[in-house]
């Protein structure tokens, strides 16, 4: 299926912007120069394909996982582009055109470092630090739609969530940021089931991995300083 020219980026609060996160958005929307598509709680039901129903899960998840469950779907549903809100000056006009040079299932940023590899444990972790250059990151991405990779993906994030169900509805998230663990203010330790890259990189490194040769690697990463 070809990919179609257009980006997105979503933001599911449930309180505004940050002022830096407010500039990020901008920068996204003043560069790209694509069809750009903001996904909000306001315009979220106007996404969603009959074909591909949101998990039941979907509305335990803290706001961070809900962006991170639809990085995935939109990217396997629709195809394109998908950015995190963080600072950018890139046209993505140009990722587009290299990208339909190849045969590639999709195109992204070298991973930066080891230490952005997820944090999956056992000799798969080792093997992915050691080859992170063979990575592309999660952060800012291009994805033919319906591919054997997005596929994979998303059947991954559905299956993490369906074992997780019964413990989302017990713990659903508190906070916009809720990982299992964390401590915020006034409260003790979070029941909610899921680690913080539990649904980003945690499923999507190792199968990025397992595709490497299928990706084209672009200079595609967004600034990861002053964006919060």
């Amino acid at each position: 299926m070809k990919t179609p020219v257009q980006l997105f980026s979503a933001w599911m609060g449930p309180g505004p912007m940050t002022a830096a996160r407010e500039k990020a958005l901008t920068s996204i929307a003043l560069h790209c120069a694509v069809p750009f598509h903001f996904v909000t709680n306001h315009n979220l039901n106007s996404w969603i394909h009959a074909d591909f129903p949101l998990h039941p899960g979907f509305k335990y998840l803290s706001a961070v996982h809900q962006c991170d469950y639809l990085r995935c779907y939109m990217l396997h549903v629709y195809g394109g582009g998908y950015t995190d809100i963080k600072p950018t000056t890139h046209n993505w006009n140009r990722f587009f055109d290299l990208h339909a040079l190849t045969r590639k299932l999709g195109a992204g940023y070298t991973e930066v470092a080891p230490h952005g590899v997820a944090r999956v444990g056992g000799d798969l972790e080792q093997d992915m630090k050691a080859n992170y250059q063979k990575l592309i990151g999660v952060c800012s991405l291009i994805m033919s739609p319906r591919s054997i990779f997005t596929r994979a993906w998303f059947q991954a994030v559905n299956t993490l969530l369906d074992k997780n169900l019964a413990r989302l509805a017990q713990h659903p998230a508190r906070h916009p940021q809720d990982h299992f663990g964390v401590q915020f203010e006034g409260q003790g330790p979070s029941q909610y089931p899921l680690p913080w890259t539990g649904i980003g990189g945690d499923l999507f490194h190792p199968l990025a991995y397992r595709f490497a040769d299928q990706f084209l690697h672009l200079d595609m990463a967004p600034s990861f300083e002053n964006y919060r």
